[in-house]
């Protein structure tokens, strides 16, 4: 065999999920990162910081997603005619609020009609998705949590690079290196950690509840992954890791085999052993400072502030909101936000209750309706693990505003959407 007709061979046995995982996991983290090096919260000239802050190389990804689906079939109108009737009201109210107050209400329309577009090419994305995944047999989803891993690996590397051969503090603007915002590709230290921490979640499930084979790199992975999140300090993806495990817990109803339990614990020690013990010396990496004690709002990180202001703010348009993106320029309390660390808010101020009605109804319409498919078969619960942390992390930080985190959401619900209709045999829950 030729040399090309072996790498044919190869392409051809690569299945959708390992497309979607060297795509969304490796090359996609990788491409942001060499475009936007940086040390600082910034990155120069302004308009490479505006396509930073709106990610538009994961957007640029998920047109040709799209492109790739358009090719294989789909086609919008068919999808729409078989949607349920409430979905297509809360999808119509999402639309007036995206276009209504985008163009009339807000102060920088065209940044902000934009991001309404981009709203749009995120739902497309799913929809496309969805359609790729119904062939897509449920077995191959394992390689989209290797190539997720092994994407935290290639970051790994490029951080290890970037923080141990750093140029002087001189050459850069400032003349201090802000090493919370040096993570290769990342708006900060806490969207590093949120990413790895929604990975960890999934493996978490993977060890708590799925099926018994290759349980070993299962747990080396989820190792890696819940130390990178512990030595990120970011609480809110601890978090959710752990609301996660209730969830599962709650949902299946049954405890995990004490072996089970017992190699997590001692895994998610051992994580958070090396990430302190690794920890770089800044204390914007620190799980807690000494300050947080002081009040509510030092605790939350300023976000009880940053909330009230959002919905004081709302309340001046509450139909319709300020236009997509919005906080960046309605909203100060003492430094520019892209969004409000809140769904609800995100929602409401961007596109006041008649867009936040029906996005909210869409969201948790896909919640109720692909819940028991994720949680109920083995083979998904390290999907739904990852899906349920980034949902639960919206409500504390921008999962549903960057598009890399809202296109590993839209995997989610597009595969656990397509599961019921693929015709290989379910999988009953492990014992």
């Amino acid at each position: 065999m030729t040399q090309a007709a072996t790498i044919n061979a190869t392409m051809i046995r690569w299945t959708l999920y390992d497309w979607l995982g060297i795509g969304l996991g490796v090359v996609m983290p990788v491409v942001a990162a060499l475009l936007y090096p940086t040390y600082i919260h910034r990155v120069d000239p302004g308009w490479a910081e505006w396509t930073r802050l709106l990610e538009m190389p994961f957007v640029v990804a998920e047109l040709v997603a799209i492109q790739i689906a358009v090719r294989g079939g789909y086609r919008d109108a068919a999808l729409w005619r078989g949607l349920p009737c409430d979905v297509k009201l809360a999808s119509g109210l999402l639309v007036i609020g995206l276009t209504v107050s985008s163009v009339f209400r807000s102060q920088h329309p065209f940044d902000s009609i934009l991001l309404s577009l981009i709203t749009l090419v995120h739902l497309r994305f799913c929809a496309a998705i969805h359609f790729l995944a119904r062939t897509a047999p449920v077995t191959d989803i394992r390689a989209l949590f290797r190539w997720l891993t092994l994407g935290l690996g290639a970051l790994t590397v490029l951080t290890v690079w970037r923080f141990q051969l750093p140029p002087p503090a001189a050459e850069v603007p400032g003349g201090v290196i802000e090493w919370g915002s040096a993570l290769p590709g990342f708006i900060s230290v806490r969207h590093f950690g949120s990413w790895s921490g929604a990975i960890a979640a999934g493996l978490m499930l993977a060890l708590l509840y799925g099926e018994e084979d290759d349980q070993h790199a299962t747990a080396l992975a989820y190792l890696f992954a819940a130390g990178l999140t512990c030595w990120s300090g970011t609480r809110a993806a601890l978090l959710a890791m752990a609301v996660v495990a209730v969830v599962a817990l709650v949902s299946l109803r049954r405890w995990p085999t004490r072996t089970r339990l017992l190699q997590v614990a001692a895994l998610s020690a051992l994580a958070l052993g090396l990430g302190l013990l690794l920890l770089p010396d800044d204390p914007v990496f620190a799980l807690y400072a000494a300050g947080d004690a002081q009040s509510a709002d030092m605790a939350t990180g300023g976000r009880l502030a940053l909330w009230h202001a959002t919905f004081t703010r709302w309340q001046d348009a509450p139909l319709f909101g300020w236009g997509s993106g919005s906080v960046f320029w309605e909203v100060y309390v003492g430094w520019t936000h892209t969004q409000p660390h809140n769904v609800v808010l995100q929602f409401l101020i961007s596109w006041g209750a008649v867009g936040a009605a029906g996005g909210l109804w869409l969201l948790g319409r896909a919640i109720v309706a692909t819940h028991r498919t994720g949680i109920d078969d083995a083979r998904l619960l390290p999907l739904t693990g990852t899906l349920y942390a980034l949902l639960f992390m919206s409500l504390l930080e921008g999962m549903l505003h960057y598009p890399r985190f809202i296109m590993m959401i839209a995997v989610g619900f597009a595969v656990l959407f397509a599961a019921p209709a693929r015709s290989e045999p379910s999988l009953h829950r492990p014992r």
